[in-house]
């Protein structure tokens, strides 16, 4: 009696975990593609783009390997103010915007100073 209680646990516990045991969706297994290839990129790869863009960049390549897809070179990536909310603090900016020059060497043009240069390691100078 005790041994069928036993065997009867047993299975209830395996059939409970099966769902966690399913295979990858084809998201999960890009992602995991993508994040290793991130871990197998050189210092200097790695120092042309952020985590986070390269990780977008690899999840939209059509292809199924993540070796296909290389990172975006920090010059081809366009600075973006970030959307403000009439909750933040606005940065003072001149009058329809002006331009900075970002730590990677890149100069932006942009409206706000909130968000300048995010993608590119801050900004180094308003111009």
């Amino acid at each position: 009696m005790r041994n069928h209680f036993l065997l009867a646990a047993v299975c209830a516990l395996a059939i409970a975990t099966l769902p966690a045991r399913a295979a990858d969706t084809a998201q999960q297994s890009a992602m995991k593609s993508c994040a290793a290839t991130w871990k197998t990129m050189s210092a200097a790869d790695k120092g042309k783009t952020k985590y986070t863009d390269y990780m977008a960049t690899c999840m939209k390549t059509p292809s199924k390997s993540a070796a296909a897809a290389a990172p975006a070179p920090a010059a081809a990536m366009t600075a973006k103010p970030a959307a403000s909310s009439s909750t933040s603090m606005k940065m003072a900016a001149p009058a329809g915007g002006g331009q900075a020059k970002c730590k990677d060497g890149t100069t932006v043009t942009y409206k706000n100073r909130q968000g300048t240069c995010s993608g590119h390691g801050g900004v180094a100078t308003w111009l």
